[in-house]
């Protein structure tokens, strides 16, 4: 996909804005004065924040070039950048095609960050984006008391009003709730991690049964719970570059944040559903990247309004 000037420079953008530190700020197109010259010098990427009581601005420059970028446009950013003119902490440069070796040896040795497509003029490409979509389904509920509470059970779960401080919330909320906090701690989350049965426990937990109105007991609930998943994919457009100085490859979203991105998949007409991981691997091998998210359905959303279901990243 071919970008226009100002959409490689945005493009850079969205690069220096993941996993920035949250007081960090990205600017595009920014006219700075020059200490120096006194001139306005535009930057197309300007990025400032606190790392403890020290300022830092990082300034990236991006060539939508049809050439390689050489030695002396690095040797321009050094003035620019690197000298009392604008007095960066940092700078990264951009180009579409690459750079020349010479370029490459000079930017090492003074520091600058060096991106590229991986497919050098091919900017973005193609990504799938995958949201698992999980709700609880069938669960095995065991409790354990440490008095003669014991006898103040029930079969149902709805007759479960567990207590959360000020809260009131059924069993089953509590559930999602829990099982949404294991997920979120699992780390490198992919198409391949094993949730479909997740085991959870909330220890001396303070509840009420409907059937005992103001009556409070204590329980250590340990419940294994069955989640049903089925995944929603969408091709969009994604960069992938390569960070020339350690060849490490770096994705980026243009599809704004997580949630964002999940609801242009969720709400897109042109999505597909599938059923099984096995059938959604074989539409991920149809392309050179994907993206991979997971959400839970609230289930007690899915009992007031189920036609407007409300999902919560995990």
């Amino acid at each position: 996909m071919n970008l226009s000037p100002k959409e490689f420079e945005l493009l850079l953008c969205e690069f220096s804005k993941q996993d920035l530190p949250k007081n960090f700020t990205v600017e595009h197109d920014i006219k700075d004065v020059g200490e120096e010259s006194k001139n306005y010098r535009q930057i197309d990427t300007k990025i400032k924040g606190k790392l403890g009581i020290a300022e830092i601005l990082i300034c990236g420059e991006a060539k939508n070039w049809d050439k390689p970028v050489g030695s002396e446009t690095i040797d321009a950013l050094v003035g620019k950048y690197l000298s009392g003119e604008i007095k960066a902490n940092k700078v990264i440069a951009f180009s579409n095609q690459g750079f020349t070796q010479p370029a490459i040896t000079r930017a090492k040795k003074l520091g600058i960050e060096l991106l590229e497509p991986e497919i050098l003029g091919l900017p973005t490409q193609e990504t799938l984006y995958v949201i698992a979509v999980g709700s609880i389904g069938q669960m095995k509920l065991r409790l354990t008391h440490f008095s003669q509470q014991q006898t103040f059970m029930a079969l149902n779960q709805d007759e479960y009003i567990i207590l959360k401080g000020d809260e009131k919330i059924s069993l089953i909320q509590n559930v999602f709730r829990l099982v949404r906090q294991k997920i979120r701690e699992t780390p490198n989350k992919n198409i391949t991690t094993e949730v479909d049965k997740v085991t959870i426990r909330d220890a001396n937990a303070l509840y009420e049964l409907t059937s005992k109105e103001f009556h409070k007991f204590n329980a250590d609930f340990d419940i294994e719970v069955n989640i049903n998943w089925n995944y929603h994919c969408l091709a969009l457009q994604g960069g992938m570059l390569r960070h020339v100085n350690t060849g490490d490859l770096k994705f980026v979203h243009l599809e704004g944040n997580d949630n964002e991105s999940m609801n242009k998949v969720l709400l897109s007409i042109d999505k597909k559903i599938f059923e099984t991981k096995e059938e959604c691997n074989l539409e991920i091998a149809k392309y050179k990247g994907h993206v991979y998210n997971m959400c839970l359905i609230d289930p007690d959303r899915s009992r007031t309004d189920p036609s407007n279901p409300l999902l919560s990243l995990v």
